[in-house]
């Protein structure tokens, strides 16, 4: 998950009504320029701060968050992998286990009919 960073602060220039030409003046910088960083995936530290402030919008949280749900994701990705790892483990206990059940059958089974043999002849 990346941020194109000049869609995010074009999302909130529209939501905010805010025109190019204004947002560049404010900036101080043209409008040619300011439609260059709107177009760009990334911007330097302090051009977004001068744009978060003039916005009054905190972009930089857009990347807090952005590391905190990859953080997050890391960290459920390992949580599923042991818990895969402990269910594979109960799956083969429990194959074993059906297994010394299906012995324990065949071994009953036999005897019965061993006794059966004895106690009709």
């Amino acid at each position: 998950m990346s941020i194109h960073i000049g869609l995010m602060i074009w999302k909130e220039m529209k939501q905010q009504q805010t025109s190019v030409a204004t947002l560049a003046e404010s900036l101080e910088i043209s409008k040619n320029k300011l439609q260059t960083i709107l177009n760009s995936k990334s911007i330097e530290t302090e051009l977004l701060l001068k744009i978060s402030e003039q916005l009054k919008f905190n972009f930089f949280e857009m990347y807090e968050n952005e590391a905190l749900i990859k953080t997050l994701k890391s960290q459920s990705k390992q949580e599923a992998d042991l818990e895969i790892e402990r269910l594979k483990s109960l799956i083969i206990e429990k194959n074993k286990i059906i297994d010394l059940k299906d012995q324990l059958l065949k071994t009953q089974t036999h005897i019965n009919t061993l006794m059966e043999r004895g106690q009709y002849r």
